[in-house]
């Protein structure tokens, strides 16, 4: 759910030229103060496509809790009545309990009582339960009416379900319509290989006397694919029925990036084809702006996750380290502000503070603070150096989200293989219990060392009270080596442990390890592992600030540009853009898995090991499950 001025927000930072003019802004400012505040799903805006004016009636999908009758109701908002406060709405019901052959009270009782007077009731009925009736054996219900009187004049509308080419030409027949069958018939026809199971919609006003001459062919594309959008608009460009600028628009329309926090995606929900005088006499986009991905996103708008690497300091010496630690450098803190205030302004949400050891940092505090003080939630990972009773209330006081202990094994010995500093770290553990801090996180690497005691480490965390334990993946180290990989068969058994635990700690799979988020999320029908969070993250919903205060995509990926605007890197970075596009490209062994579409393996590990960044990790062996 999003409140409508994070959609109208979200509306208006893109110019649509061809779509929208500048009234349009005017009304959606008008909308914001009347309904800014209404939390909902969806918002729908209206656009003619073949007519020179830009304008844009907007709907808003409101959902109903238990009503046995209606699960759902639209106000759409004409563009001429959002001019002035207050806002007269058309208001559109879900009517998928009205049932052909069946009594239908509830409609005139529950629905147009509250919009209609009893004479205009009772005028309209007849005709209605007419309409309503001949449908049976064609629609198990309707699929929407509405009550048009924010244009002036009161009527209803019908709107049917899906309906066959031929279940609509006949239903029409039956009503005695009084338009062209045989154009009708033509234009039918045409549409049909663009329509979701080649099926349409129709909708028409009903009035006592009968139904209206103009109607509605309204119909999905047959996928939400951007290639399959684009062929149907240039059929209607070639037939007269949009403009060039605006097929344009709504290509740009599509292709926008979704907001993430709130999860706000553009998508068209269905075409509506006017036809009246026995000919198609218009084409309508109905934009959508949904908090449900109706196409799986690969990019967010803006990146949520920014990561500060602090400093190179670091009093142990663990095997599986990734950095170089000799010399020790920290982040100058002018540069550390300098990318929280861009990461304030690009939107982002979480600030990850690393090392190094991040507690050598010498102004560990002063950036929790920064980073705090802008909305943003400060998250630090720490070894459990120099981490006492006094440094955790200091914490607590600058802001802090989640603070991140690293161990990897239950017992010394095994987390001596891959990590140093034991004692350091169960120490902490005990800090923070005895702290009662609510989020203290286990950041746990997988090695095949260490895989067997994935069980016994949520058993740890329980007793320590430890919120969640982060499943992380063994990234090369600082030798480029991944020599103690897990087994296919120790990430199987992992997995099935983290479906089958319903204990008190969150199990989060870090998006680096996109293998084990593929496996968990695999069930019997599909694959729940889908979406800009399936996998590598870098540059597609994450930035990282070296030491030198320079931007990459990924700690793990460093590649330099010569920008101190995150924004501008956002949009414009070549290494951003190829790191969005490797699905593209994808090598074996990711090409011959049966993973592939849901999964994401970390880019770091070709580009350090391969020297070239690309999908196709040959160091996993889930292909060959």
């Amino acid at each position: 759910m999003a409140k409508i001025k994070e959609f109208i927000e979200y509306l208006s930072a893109e110019e649509y030229t061809g779509l929208f003019r500048e009234a349009c802004e005017k009304g959606w400012e008008n909308i914001k103060d009347q309904y800014g505040d209404l939390d909902v799903r969806e918002t729908i805006q209206e656009v003619h496509l073949a007519q020179k004016e830009r304008t844009c009636d907007y709907s808003i999908k409101v959902e109903m809790e238990k009503d046995p009758h209606m699960k759902e109701y639209w106000l759409e908002l004409d563009d001429t009545a959002c001019g002035k406060l207050p806002i007269e709405p058309c208001w559109f019901v879900d009517a998928q309990k009205a049932v052909p052959g069946e009594k239908n009270d509830w409609i005139y009782e529950r629905v147009f009582r509250k919009k209609l007077t009893e004479e205009e009731i009772q005028s309209i009925r007849p005709m209605l339960d007419i309409c309503i009736g001949l449908l049976k054996g064609k629609n198990e219900s309707l699929f929407q009416l509405g009550i048009m009187e924010g244009r002036g004049e009161k009527s209803v509308r019908l709107f049917t379900s899906e309906l066959s080419k031929n279940d609509f030409l006949e239903y029409l027949r039956e009503l005695k319509w009084e338009g062209n069958i045989e154009e009708l018939e033509k234009w039918l026809t045409k549409l049909e290989p663009y329509a979701e199971r080649k099926q349409f919609i129709l909708d028409f006003d009903v009035f006592s006397r009968g139904i209206s001459e103009k109607i509605g062919i309204n119909f999905g594309t047959r996928n939400k694919k951007e290639s399959t959008v684009t062929e149907f608009l240039d059929f209607l460009v070639k037939n007269k029925l949009c403009l060039e600028s605006k097929a344009e628009d709504v290509k740009r329309w599509i292709q926008r990036y979704p907001s993430h926090t709130p999860f706000i995606e553009n998508d068209i929900s269905h075409f509506k084809l006017p036809f009246a005088d026995g000919r198609v006499t218009d084409a309508k986009a109905y934009l959508r702006q949904g908090t449900i991905p109706y196409v799986e996103p690969l990019v967010y708008e803006t990146p949520c996750l920014m990561n500060l690497e602090l400093t190179t300091k670091c009093p142990l010496r663990c095997p599986q380290c990734y950095c170089t630690l000799e010399g020790g450098k920290d982040l100058p803190l002018e540069l550390a502000e300098h990318w929280i205030r861009e990461a304030e302004k690009a939107k982002v949400q979480t600030i990850n503070l690393s090392g190094g050891e991040t507690m050598c940092y010498p102004h560990i505090h002063e950036v929790v603070r920064s980073v705090a003080e802008k909305g943003m939630e400060p998250n630090i990972a720490v070894s459990g150096y120099r981490f006492t009773k006094s440094e955790l209330e200091q914490f607590i006081q600058d802001g802090i989200g989640e603070i991140c202990v690293s161990l990897n094994a239950p017992s010394r010995e095994k987390n001596s293989l891959t990590r140093d500093g034991f004692d350091l770290a169960v120490r902490a553990l005990e800090v923070l219990k005895e702290g009662r801090f609510p989020r203290t996180c286990i950041n746990w690497v997988m090695h095949n060392s260490n895989a067997d005691t994935f069980s016994e480490m949520l058993k740890l965390a329980e007793d320590y009270r430890v919120s969640a334990i982060a499943v992380m993946v063994f990234k090369p180290d600082a030798a480029n080596q991944r020599k103690s990989l897990p087994t296919v068969e120790q990430m199987k058994t992992v997995s099935s442990v983290i479906k089958r635990y319903k204990g008190p700690v969150k199990i989060e799979i870090e998006s680096c390890f996109s293998q084990m988020r593929a496996l968990v999320g695999k069930t019997f029908f599909f694959n729940k592992n889908v979406g800009v969070t399936r996998g590598c993250g870098a540059g597609r919903d994450a930035v990282s600030i070296t030491v030198d205060g320079e931007i990459t995509p990924c700690r793990h990926i460093e590649i330099e540009e010569n920008t101190k605007d995150l924004m501008e890197y956002w949009k414009t970075s070549s290494t951003v853009q190829k790191l969005r596009t490797v699905e593209e490209r994808m090598e074996e062994p990711c090409s011959a898995c049966s993973l592939r579409r849901n999964c994401l393996p970390c880019m770091a590990v070709n580009l350090k090991m391969n020297k070239a960044l690309y999908m196709g990790e040959n160091t996993c062996e889930l292909w060959r499950d």
